[in-house]
């Protein structure tokens, strides 16, 4: 696709672990308003260093624009086969959690949510007992 010009709104930088002078550079723009009524929005994307063009990323609405717009960031990242990495993090978590939704409606989703934040309570839980345990250890009897 033919690179437009368009406002970036959103910028993240990226490494590629073993290849310190090569960078990804995540760019997204602004939503653009469709020209007639009902049509989509798009949102740009640009992913400098992996991808050669601007990607344009529909949403019904803006938001959701930028939502996919960020799903699709995550997947061409994950896809790409490069131990990408972010604020020194390890490599593949490139920090674009995907959203919880699911083609099941409102109550499917909340029930996908209530899973996840209970699965994060309960590994919060184990993760205090792991450090309580070992300042215990370090402590002594």
């Amino acid at each position: 696709m033919a690179r437009r010009n368009y406002k970036v709104v959103a910028v993240r930088r990226y490494s590629v672990e073993g290849e310190p002078d090569r960078e990804i550079v995540l760019k997204i723009g602004e939503p653009i308003q469709p020209s007639s009524s009902g049509g989509s929005w798009t949102c740009p994307v640009f992913l400098d260093g992996l991808e050669p063009d601007i990607q344009y990323i529909e949403g019904i609405d803006a938001i959701q624009a930028i939502q996919n717009a960020m799903r699709y960031a995550r997947h061409s990242l994950d896809q790409c086969g490069l131990p990408i990495t972010w604020l020194g993090q390890e490599p593949g978590d490139v920090g674009l959690p995907l959203p919880i939704d699911g083609p099941f409606g409102l109550w499917f989703q909340r029930r996908l949510e209530k899973l996840v934040d209970d699965e994060t309570e309960r590994v919060g839980e184990i993760v205090a007992e792991v450090l309580k345990e070992r300042a215990r250890r370090k402590r002594g009897p």
